[in-house]
């Protein structure tokens, strides 16, 4: 009888420590789940600033690419 006693004992701390682990692990779950939506949303923000910056550039781009050519036009009307 003290080893089926013993046997229930340990299996009892066991399931204790089992779901002990479970519930640390969904607590982990939880934080992590956070940390990502934390992280899309900084992505879609970062996107969102590198689109903004790309069409800044393509207009710097063809504002350059007019002065260019007025310089070309007034230069050869100057020479």
């Amino acid at each position: 009888m003290k080893n089926e006693d013993r046997l229930i004992e340990v299996m009892a701390e066991l399931l204790a420590e089992v779901h002990e682990m479970r519930t640390d692990t969904s607590k982990q779950l939880g934080v992590l789940q956070s940390e990502i939506r934390t992280l899309q949303k900084q992505q879609a923000q970062t996107n969102i600033e590198l689109s903004e910056m790309r069409l800044s550039i393509m207009k710097l781009a063809d504002m350059s690419d007019r002065v260019v050519r007025l310089e070309k036009a007034v230069f050869k009307k100057a020479g």
